[in-house]
């Protein structure tokens, strides 16, 4: 009889409203938090570098050598310079060439005279027989200078006598007497004092 006493009170035990079980509460499981992977900032490309253009040097022109100015050759034959000039002469250096001088010439060029030598220094005095141009008759001393100039001397009309010739004397003893074209000695500056020098096939002689 003490057994079913016991299961009655294991019955009612089990029916009592007023006793509540607690509900059987399982401890919640810890949910792993994944820690969240860093999202990598992507770094800035560098910037990229611009290349520099450099430009190409311009050709540049080789500069042509400047030519060295030419001397214009000195003409072949006895050569007088004198004032702003040179003159080609013939040499009057005999008695017969002088008394012919430039008589019965139809012309002179304008870089062309006679030069008249004499051996020694004298007065000189010179006329214009059969002239058919005009000349300037310069006086040269010993010491290679200008001693004068008789300039413009006209020519003569043809029907003129010997006899009636002017003459045109130095004015002071000369060696040497040089006859160009008239206005020769104004256009070149040839005045009293201005050196002379031979040159070409006479260079060096007579002491100029």
């Amino acid at each position: 009889m003490l057994w079913l006493a016991v299961l009655l009170l294991a019955a009612g035990a089990c029916d009592s409203p007023d006793v509540e079980s607690p509900a059987f509460t399982l401890f919640p499981t810890a949910t792993a938090t994944v820690a969240p992977t860093p999202t990598a900032t992507p770094s800035p490309a560098p910037p990229t570098a611009t290349p520099t253009v450099t430009p190409a040097p311009a050709d540049t022109p080789t500069p042509e050598p400047t030519a060295a100015p030419t001397a214009t050759p000195l003409p072949d034959g006895p050569l007088v310079h004198i004032g702003n000039t040179v003159y080609l002469v013939d040499l009057a250096t005999t008695p017969e060439e002088r008394a012919q001088g430039l008589s019965d010439r139809p012309s002179l060029n304008a870089d062309a005279g006679m030069l008249f030598v004499y051996d020694a220094d004298g007065q000189r005095a010179f006329w214009m027989p059969r002239m058919n141009f005009p000349l300037d008759m310069v006086w040269i001393r010993a010491d290679c200078s200008v001693a004068g100039v008789a300039a413009n001397v006209p020519h003569p009309d043809p029907a003129t006598p010997l006899s009636d010739l002017p003459r045109y004397p130095s004015n002071e003893p000369v060696r040497f007497v040089l006859e160009i074209n008239a206005g020769q000695a104004a256009l070149n500056n040839i005045t009293p004092g201005s050196p002379v020098k031979f040159d070409g096939q006479i260079a060096g002689k007579w002491g100029c």
